[in-house]
């Protein structure tokens, strides 16, 4: 009796070298594999993050990655199912979240040094680490549920419903992904060319970036080393968002904490931490301005206009 293919088995061969391969192809493979990376950093985010706390940030990234390949080939995916999968990928991520910023926290406070720290900064970081035990386990209890889910299942099942769901004829990849590609990128430069005084304003600027970068992994073949020259224009560009966004997540941690009942004989160094914190966000926001130029932005999209060439006839 043969043994029937496992989806989640990476295949010998790769549709994704062809541009002109049937989309439904690519996006068995592409969604197979980002899913399966995602949910194999699951167990080393649960029980391995105190050997090295990076197991937790690979995790969101695979997640954010996986996310990535679901939106981009929504239309060929079986809407149950992925109800499912973008259930449990949430709920990993969210469990992920609190312990990855409690993880940047403590090593901005370990970067001190140690004959040099103020007796409540000691305390403060005792205090984290405290946190950060508790939050391990919300990392730990959503691996356990989605393993007591069989997750891995319904990836199986996910990727065995992959398919053509248009009106028209299957397009081939290169095809889909122009169409599907130009309305992240116009939502990217929306974003980008709004007012960024506003904190809120930059996130979003962060989050469609992000949109933008993880689709261009899955879209080279069909855009070619073109679309590479802007894969390191858009790591700078997250990594100077991703800054600006520690801060500030710092700062709200940092104030909700003063207003519990939990920073006794830390209050003094807690305050100091939210100026510092402040003053960091306000300087690497004023470096970022300073590089987000308009010219910058028009060279990117003058970048982005000889390959993305809109359809007169989007796929239905």
């Amino acid at each position: 009796m043969s043994k029937s293919k496992n989806p989640l088995k990476p295949s010998a061969s790769n549709p994704t070298d062809s541009a002109d391969s049937p989309v439904s192809l690519v996006a068995k493979e592409s969604i197979q594999q980002r899913l399966k990376s995602a949910w194999a950093c699951a167990p080393k985010a649960a029980k391995r993050a105190d050997k090295n706390v990076e197991h937790v940030h690979q995790l969101r990234v695979g997640v954010r990655r996986a996310n990535a390949a679901l939106e981009l080939y929504a239309p060929l995916l079986p809407r149950k199912t992925t109800i499912s999968v973008e259930k449990q990928l949430r709920s990993l991520r969210k469990a992920a979240g609190p312990a990855r910023d409690l993880d940047i926290l403590q090593q901005r406070l370990l970067r001190c040094d140690a004959d040099q720290r103020e007796p409540g900064v000691d305390d403060l970081l005792a205090f984290i680490q405290s946190r950060r035990i508790k939050a391990q386990r919300l990392v730990k209890r959503a691996y356990v549920h989605a393993k007591q889910d069989e997750f891995d299942k319904t990836i199986c099942k996910l990727v065995k419903g992959v398919k053509w769901r248009g009106k028209g004829k299957e397009p081939n990849f290169d095809r889909f992904a122009h169409d599907r590609f130009e309305p992240m990128v116009a939502r990217f430069f929306a974003a980008g060319e709004s007012d960024l005084s506003d904190i809120e304003a930059l996130h979003e600027l962060r989050i469609e970036g992000k949109t933008v970068r993880y689709a261009m992994g899955l879209l080279t073949p069909a855009f070619g080393k073109t679309l590479q020259k802007q894969t390191s224009v858009f790591v700078k560009l997250q990594n100077k968002l991703g800054l600006i966004n520690d801060h500030a997540s710092a700062i709200d941690f940092y104030r909700k904490l003063l207003s519990g009942k939990d920073s006794k004989g830390c209050k003094k160094t807690i305050n100091q931490m939210i100026q510092w914190e402040v003053a960091a966000l306000e300087s690497s926001r004023t470096k970022f301005m300073k590089w987000w130029t308009p010219e910058r932005i028009a060279e990117m999209r003058q970048q982005f206009a000889t390959f993305l060439i809109p359809s007169d006839e989007p796929i239905q």
